[in-house]
């Protein structure tokens, strides 16, 4: 026997869980979409600078990225490697929600986080958001979040970035649903879309290999988070 057990952080998985099932249940709530809308903000700007970051990682060009009221966005750029650049915005909303969660779990401090998100969101905005209602609540978010970091203290910050982070899950997948539907039913333009233009390969095969890699991801970044090891046993001194 290796003298290692394996075991779950359940308490904490629990109060995800628990967390998850709220937010659900107030998005069928009438009204309640106004206070969870910063946060499904938050997450079409995390949907297209995915699509810039990846066209920048893969040697290309980052233009300019647009966010309308209605929750959608558009992100231009320029050479990279295109499958890669359009599958990133719809992975990237649930694995940037996933390592949020990983990076509390390992004990960065919520508050530090907050205030990194802020920072880099503001920057960000002011290098590539071409648009005024993007500039005005991209900046916004960004003080909010800051804002957020330097007040805030546990666990209000832990809750603030749990529910950020689990919202952005949730939209994450949301669309990949939303995307699906579109994908089989119409000829919609849409990055699923565009991908079958360019590959042949069906949209609806697209949104599901996303899906896949998300879901994926997600599993990775919750065993990562939460599955811990016990100390080794100490050996018995044998007389």
């Amino acid at each position: 026997m290796s003298g290692f057990s394996d075991g779950w952080r359940w308490t904490e998985l629990a109060g995800l869980a628990g967390l998850t099932l709220i937010l659900l249940v107030l998005a069928q709530v009438p009204g309640v979409g106004l206070l969870v809308y910063p946060f499904r903000l938050f997450g079409t700007f995390v949907h297209e600078i995915s699509h810039g970051l990846a066209a920048l990682a893969t040697g290309g060009d980052f233009h300019r990225f647009t966010v309308s009221p209605d929750l959608s966005g558009l992100a231009w750029s320029a050479g990279g490697w295109r499958w890669v650049i359009s599958s990133a915005g719809y992975v990237g909303s649930a694995v940037f929600g996933g390592v949020l969660i990983l990076a509390a779990a390992r004990g960065i401090a919520a508050r530090h986080l907050l205030l990194a998100l802020g920072i880099g969101l503001a920057v960000l905005c002011l290098l590539f958001v071409r648009n005024l209602f993007g500039i005005v609540t991209g900046l916004g978010l960004a003080a909010l979040l800051f804002l957020a970091g330097s007040r805030l203290r546990p666990p209000w910050s832990d809750l603030t970035l749990l529910v950020l982070a689990l919202q952005l899950v949730l939209d994450g997948f949301n669309s990949l649903f939303i995307l699906l539907r579109l994908s089989a039913a119409s000829n919609v333009q849409t990055d699923a879309m565009s991908m079958a233009q360019a590959t042949g390969i069906p949209a609806v095969i697209w949104t599901v290999i996303w899906a896949a890699v998300s879901l994926a991801m997600l599993a990775w970044t919750l065993r990562a988070a939460y599955r811990k090891r016990a100390a080794p046993a100490v050996a018995a001194p044998v007389r």
